[in-house]
């Protein structure tokens, strides 16, 4: 009877350990996740710092930022120029690297956990506990694309008066053999990224399997542009009300023909137009009525935009010494 007692009372200490065990274990599950989380936000905060960084030090010497743009003692002196040493290619001795950031785990699909077999001392088979700092390596890969066609039957239906009635295809789906997000693949790829016709054809067919005619692409194009239409009519009217706005142009030649690249940009958008001539008449329409200060250079032709509400641009000053006073009058 006593030995009974004893195991029933070990019994009952190995069941309690147990259930303290499981709920160690479960305690430190909580903290795994915890700490996954706290080490993404780290990296995630670390990466933006950096970016902070970065811009904080940017002038007109190291970036694409105008020399306006430049505050007082920010523009590192010139060098002067010595005989410089040379260095072996790749990087020099104390340079950091460059390398890619993981994604935080609530950005990532799919986790494959890899263990050890066999302990590299004795070689006994080892269990698979998970690691709380486990080495990680991300490869990102795009899932296998298949375009979608869906095909819209009209039917016709006999009524039992003996009249058939077809249904019609609604006019928005006969409108393009090409949905909306494919379309639009397209008009990027030649629009934006500035691929050939051709090019784009080829591109379709060979990362979705699409196949289309050049002037079915031209078509597409079309669509497009009529439906974004609406958009740009607003973009400009947003610029040419913007307080502030900065304007420029640049030429070149097309088969002959003089062609001129002007530019619009504010705080809020930034518009481009491709003119056949820069005259004053064809920059009053693209401007619009006078209102807010204009940046520029001392192009004549703006000069129908009154000077107390024009800013030259600064790198245009010092041509101010050397300019006939005429010029320097505005055109009221």
């Amino acid at each position: 009877m006593q030995d009974a007692a004893q195991i029933r009372e070990l019994q009952e200490e190995l069941r309690k350990r147990d259930e303290e065990l499981r709920k160690r274990d479960e305690f430190i599950g909580e903290l795994q996740v915890h700490f996954a989380a706290l080490r993404a936000e780290n990296e995630r905060l670390q990466h933006l710092v950096a970016e902070l960084q970065e811009q904080l030090g940017q002038n007109s010497s190291n970036s694409s930022k105008p020399p306006s743009t430049d505050k007082p003692g920010s523009r590192p002196q010139r060098k002067s120029k010595k005989a410089k040493k040379k260095r072996k290619r790749g990087g020099q001795p104390g340079h950091r690297g460059s390398h890619r950031t993981l994604l935080p785990p609530d950005q990532v699909d799919h986790v494959e956990n890899h263990y050890p077999e066999l302990c590299e001392n004795c070689w006994n088979r080892l269990p698979h506990t998970p690691d709380d700092d486990p080495e990680r390596f991300q490869v990102t890969e795009l899932p296998p694309v298949k375009p979608e066609t869906t095909e819209h039957r009209g039917h016709a239906v006999t009524c039992t008066c003996g009249h058939t009635t077809r249904a019609s295809i609604p006019d928005h789906v006969k409108a393009s053999a090409f949905g909306p997000r494919l379309s639009s693949i397209m008009s990027m790829l030649s629009g934006v990224y500035h691929l050939g016709r051709r090019q784009v054809v080829t591109a379709l067919f060979d990362f979705f399997g699409v196949k289309i005619s050049l002037g079915g692409l031209s078509t597409v194009e079309d669509r497009i542009s009529n439906a974004i239409e609406p958009a740009v009519d607003e973009a400009w009217k947003k610029a040419q009300q913007a307080d502030v706005k900065h304007t420029d142009g640049t030429s070149w030649l097309q088969a002959g023909q003089a062609l001129q690249l002007w530019t619009i940009a504010t705080t809020a958008v930034t518009v481009f137009k491709v003119l056949t001539n820069g005259t004053t008449e064809a920059l009053k329409s693209l401007l619009g009525r006078i209102k807010g200060v204009l940046v520029s250079d001392r192009a004549a032709a703006l000069n129908f935009w009154a000077m107390t509400r024009r800013q030259i641009c600064w790198s245009h000053y010092a041509d101010l010494r050397i300019m006939p006073t005429k010029a320097l009058k505005p055109a009221w």
